[in-house]
């Protein structure tokens, strides 16, 4: 089950839940956001490098709860 962070600090390579229960369970990050959402966060998901290679002085959202923010979904 994807998690919301990169699986190493330098690439776009998904990471994975860690925590036992969630796995057993399927209550991932993505979990009620969707497959859709699932697909944008990680498609779009910039490293650090890819962001200075776009022009950017960062990436746009490094987790789920920036990438909501990003979207204009979270409060």
């Amino acid at each position: 089950m994807a998690s919301d962070r990169p699986g190493s600090g330098n690439t776009k390579n998904i990471g994975s839940v860690m925590e036992i229960g969630k796995l057993v369970h399927g209550s991932g990050p993505f979990a009620s956001l969707g497959e859709d959402v699932f697909d944008d966060y990680w498609m779009y998901y910039l490293t650090e490098d890819m962001a200075r290679a776009a022009k950017l002085k960062r990436p746009p959202y490094t987790n789920l709860r920036s990438y909501l923010k990003y979207k204009g979904w979270a409060k």
